[in-house]
């Protein structure tokens, strides 16, 4: 949805002053998760002389900043951090008030393809599922290593909505016990052997491991608590006017969006440009099958110097 996001990213651009950022006057935008840089890409395109500051956790992706930042010189600003970092980000390079914030969470089609990642069950890659792989951050192998079988359940039934998520955590239990889940092939052969006979050879469009893999990425990332963290420092990082846009893949991430700008809204602090979250046309569906369960919202901060810290 990367025309959608633009077209209500940009109008702010093309209008009065105090829509710009301090720096010099320049259009300064923030991508909060850069991946690919499809979105970052379009928007320089798009808005000539504007600049991206171009975040992400993954050090992968901020090569890809770096090479593109080599395309378009002194216009991209790569950095390194996750996106709960937003505000001292920023403040660090002497960056404020910018034009706009863009988010676009779940994970890029380039990481699901790096088995060593471990974010997808085809192959054998490491149980890692780190969106940054150079942290201290426990992995998944680590979590479940140590995670009691009620704490997996519940990971797995409330990021994933696993039916059967009690019994993948006591078939995860029984076979670590044996020995350790270490890679993603392992947790598959766990996640498989837990599914009930009456389901078992049936036909579904669906992995039967997809929902777990989700859940667990979710929450060796902390995904909720650090969208909510970086939504909270988003509003007062945009200038008046300035305007932040988010596409989420998660009914629990859209559901961290919806409160939070909603809370904004009753504060007077923005104004939503998103009345219902806005979802792929069929054709981006037929073309990337991934992007179905995408919902775009965004808000335009209003001229209020009293600004809510959270929902």
């Amino acid at each position: 949805m990367v025309a959608e996001t633009l077209d209500l990213l940009l109008p702010a651009a093309g209008e009065c002053a105090p829509r710009k950022s301090s720096s010099g006057g320049q259009l300064v935008f923030v991508d909060c998760t850069f991946g690919a840089g499809g979105h970052t890409q379009a928007l320089l395109d798009r808005v000539p002389g504007s600049r991206v500051i171009a975040l992400d956790a993954d050090p992968k992706a901020v090569a890809r900043a770096e090479e593109l930042a080599r395309k378009y010189p002194r216009r991209v600003t790569p950095i390194h951090a996750n996106f709960t970092e937003l505000g001292p980000t920023l403040a660090s390079i002497g960056v404020s008030g910018v034009s706009g914030i863009m988010y676009d969470l779940g994970l890029s089609s380039l990481q699901l393809a790096d088995e060593a990642r471990g974010f997808a069950f085809a192959g054998a890659g490491e149980l890692d599922m780190r969106l940054d792989p150079t942290s201290d951050a426990a992995t998944a192998a680590q979590l479940l290593a140590t995670a009691k079988e009620g704490e997996i359940a519940d990971i797995i039934f409330e990021f994933g909505d696993e039916r059967n998520a009690r019994r993948i955590a006591r078939q995860i239990v029984k076979r670590r016990e044996r020995s350790p889940l270490r890679t993603t092939s392992d947790l598959v052969a766990a996640v498989l052997s837990a599914q009930p006979r009456a389901t078992r050879g049936r036909r579904s469009s669906l992995h039967p491991a997809t929902r777990t893999f989700l859940a667990l990425r979710m929450a060796v990332n902390a995904d909720l608590e650090s969208l909510a963290t970086s939504l909270q420092d988003a509003i007062a990082c945009v200038a008046p006017g300035g305007r932040i846009a988010v596409i989420s893949f998660h009914s629990g991430e859209d559901r961290v969006v919806k409160h939070q700008f909603a809370a904004w809204r009753r504060a007077g602090a923005a104004e939503s440009l998103t009345r219902k979250p806005m979802t792929p046309t069929q054709t981006e569906i037929a073309s990337n099958p991934r992007s179905r369960s995408a919902k775009l919202r965004a808000v335009e901060r209003a001229h209020n110097p009293d600004l809510p810290r959270s929902a």
